[in-house]
């Protein structure tokens, strides 16, 4: 009987132990940022972090896009997954909506910090910019380079593009004040 109950504790032990091959806790689990970013005054204003069940060893984001006759949309995608990670109307001579993600916590919900990670400066890639227009996306990333959550992405995976486009929800009399710099970072 001691034997028994020696064996029951010893499994048990074994089973709860942490560094054991049977306790497995995702450590970095796969997350997308959004992160919004006002065109006109390139002041951050809040995010959307998603985390997803799977994993991928590349990132590539692809859009569907609808051009505005009058209603428009675009829709982008974690191809790699073929999960929507934005999707948000385009309308002529009006505002359109944002629909995914459905909610951005709002920008006083994030820490600044003061110490960037030590890492060069991203790549950046545009995933939808039909003009081919020229941009200082660095003067743009200014508005989100000292956030806590985007120098952790980062210092995780430093050799990450930073995705990016301008969201215009309303285009021909468009309101540029409307217009949304949308950042895609990856962990």
């Amino acid at each position: 009987m001691k034997y028994i109950l020696f064996f029951a504790v010893l499994f048990v032990q074994i089973s709860c132990d942490s560094n054991s091959d049977n306790y497995v806790i995702n450590q970095n689990p796969n997350k997308v940022l959004l992160l919004k970013v006002d065109y006109e005054t390139n002041t951050f204003e809040g995010g959307n972090e998603t985390v997803f069940p799977s994993s991928t060893a590349t990132f590539t984001v692809t859009n569907q896009v609808i051009p505005p006759a009058d209603f428009g949309n675009i829709k982008l995608f974690y191809s790699e997954l073929n999960t929507k990670i934005f999707d948000g109307d385009i309308i002529w001579m009006g505002n359109g909506l944002i629909h995914f993600p459905t909610s951005f916590l709002s920008a006083n919900q994030y820490n600044f910090i003061n110490t960037l990670v030590p890492i060069a400066d991203p790549v950046f890639e545009n995933v939808y910019n039909p003009n081919n227009t020229n941009y200082n996306y660095p003067e743009i990333f200014n508005a989100i380079r000292y956030l806590e959550i985007v120098n952790q992405y980062r210092a995780s995976n430093p050799n990450a593009t930073v995705k990016l486009f301008l969201y215009t929800p309303g285009v021909g009399d468009g309101d540029p004040s409307q217009w949304k710099w949308i950042f895609i970072i990856k962990n």
